[in-house]
């Protein structure tokens, strides 16, 4: 349980970090409260400019993974990076 408090911890410390132009943050944060209310496989990237990808309905998780990262690249993420997967923060 503590493991788990420290992952989703982190993974608010990081949203937190990462947040800095007004537009960008509520861009990133509308994507993640979207992703959040998704069902099935789904994963969220972020890069570390802020850009972000989310995939959801996924036939795998692995496929979700896939997308999300595409996206997040796609969409001008720099070193992005999964950072939950089906609601699960992902601790490096």
């Amino acid at each position: 349980m503590l493991k788990l408090n420290m992952t989703v911890m982190g993974l608010c410390a990081a949203l937190s970090i990462l947040a800095g132009c007004s537009s960008s943050e509520q861009t990133t944060y509308s994507l993640f409260q979207e992703y959040r209310e998704q069902p099935g496989n789904k994963a969220y990237a972020i890069g570390i400019n802020k850009v972000a990808g989310a995939a959801w309905a996924a036939r795998t998780v692995q496929d979700a993974q896939a997308a999300a990262l595409s996206t997040c690249k796609e969409l001008g993420g720099v070193n992005c990076n999964i950072v939950d997967i089906n609601g699960n923060a992902v601790g490096y």
